[in-house]
């Protein structure tokens, strides 16, 4: 059987009007050129569909059966093809960007303006905030377009970019009098109460290096900054290692304090989309391009400042 698309068509909106003058009227062809693809429907199937009388059609009852058909399929065809062609929209005029919790928001705003502003339109994304583990998810079930996140797994669905990276700083209780210095070392903290994040977590492996690099011995057990500061906050002997994230700076009782032997790059953060990656010049492939060569290091440094802790 080969019928097509426009018999189809021309069959529905012959069986909406009820008449073939004002039917290809609205379909925009010549009465003779539905008539004939009507009547080559009709050797298709076999069977007559329509009876054509003086002023009118009817159905015949294979007719009607299959008009409830057509309708059902072509009902359903429409929709998906809307569906898609809305998305195909959205991807070309709105951004849908995940971004961890963590992430520092001056770092990924100025980014994301500057990007809009080279477009030379108004900004139009939509900013989703979560866990690393969440946005993965949120990507591969589409409700983002790209994720900016602190780890990434080994999976052949994604594909990762490098984009800026924090530094690792000591989170110090005021009331130790290390909290008042410009800087510390590794050797000046270790033999305090060290803590910092859960060797399973996305900064597992990089607190494994700073422990295996400086011989330091803790607890690190903990998911993220607010625990680490809370512990820090009611425990003066408790020194915390913490990402330079805006997480860290919101307890009153807690300084954060520049380590000055530590690394320049502790935790890396990621740009990733799905390797099914749109074709053509869209928006999303503009905003992943612009974004992976953005350069970060020209942003000022995120630290406050042991000036901001003493206040």
């Amino acid at each position: 059987m080969t019928l097509n698309l426009s018999q189809l068509y021309y069959f529905r909106t012959l069986t909406q009007v009820k008449s073939y003058k004002r039917a290809a009227a609205e379909l925009f062809i010549s009465e003779p050129t539905l008539s004939v693809a009507i009547k080559k429907l009709e050797t298709e199937l076999g069977t007559e569909l329509l009876e054509r009388k003086r002023h009118s059609i009817t159905l015949t009852p294979d007719g009607e059966e299959f008009a409830e058909c057509v309708e059902l399929s072509l009902s359903n065809l429409d929709a998906h093809v809307e569906a898609i062609k809305r998305r195909s929209q959205e991807r070309n005029n709105v951004l849908r960007i995940g971004i961890v919790f963590s992430a520092q928001q001056r770092i990924w705003a100025t980014m994301v303006n500057q990007f809009w502003m080279a477009e030379g339109v108004d900004p139009n994304s939509v900013i989703r905030q979560g866990t690393t583990g969440q946005l993965i998810r949120a990507l591969k079930h589409g409700e983002v377009d790209v994720i900016i996140a602190g780890s990434y797994p080994e999976d052949p669905e994604l594909v990762h970019y490098p984009v800026w990276h924090t530094n690792v700083l000591a989170a110090i209780n005021k009331d130790n009098p290390l909290a008042h210095r410009d800087s510390v070392t590794f050797e000046q903290i270790k033999d305090y109460s060290l803590i910092s994040y859960t060797l399973n977590g996305p900064v597992g492996d990089d607190t494994k290096k700073l422990i295996d690099t400086f011989g330091l011995k803790g607890d690190f057990t903990f998911p993220n900054e607010p625990s680490l500061c809370s512990n820090v906050a009611v425990r003066p002997d408790t020194i915390a290692l913490v990402c330079d994230s805006w997480l860290a700076f919101g307890f009153d009782k807690v300084a954060i304090v520049p380590i000055s032997d530590a690394p320049r790059v502790y935790h890396q953060f990621w740009l990733t989309h799905l390797s099914a990656f749109p074709k053509g010049d869209t928006l999303l492939r503009r905003f992943v391009e612009f974004a992976k060569n953005y350069d970060y290091d020209s942003l000022p440094c995120d630290f406050v400042g042991p000036e901001m802790n003493r206040m």
